[in-house]
C-alpha cells in the first residue's frame, strides 16, 4: 500500500507583518507601543495622561491599563499627541491591566 506524506507549509510566525509601517500606523498594534534605549531612555506612543510624576517614580495611564516606572532622576523631555518621552535611570517596568 502507498504512503503519502503530507508535507506542510512552515509557517512563519511574523508573517502577518507586510511591512513594517503597518506597526507603526496602528494596523497591527492599536494598543500601546513602547521602545527601550538601554535603561536610559523610554518613548511610549500610547500615553492617555501622567498619574503620578516623582524624581524616582512615574505612573502613566495607557489606553488600556497603568505603566509603572521605577528608577531615578526622570524627567519628561516631550509630551504630545499620546507620545511620552522619559529619560533618566530605569530599574523597574511594570504593567497593570
Amino acid at each position: 500500500m502507498p504512503r503519502f506524506k503530507f508535507k506542510s507549509a512552515r509557517k512563519n510566525k511574523f508573517n502577518f507583518i507586510k511591512d513594517e509601517n503597518d506597526i507603526l500606523s496602528g494596523e497591527i498594534i492599536k494598543n500601546t507601543y513602547s521602545e527601550i534605549f538601554s535603561n536610559k531612555k523610554i518613548i511610549i506612543d500610547g500615553c492617555k495622561s501622567i498619574v503620578d510624576y516623582k524624581e524616582d517614580y512615574l505612573k502613566l495611564k495607557l489606553n488600556k491599563g497603568f505603566m509603572n516606572i521605577l528608577g531615578s532622576s526622570f524627567k519628561i523631555l516631550s509630551f504630545q499627541s499620546e507620545r511620552i518621552e522619559i529619560c533618566g535611570t530605569i530599574l523597574n517596568i511594570e504593567f497593570c491591566v
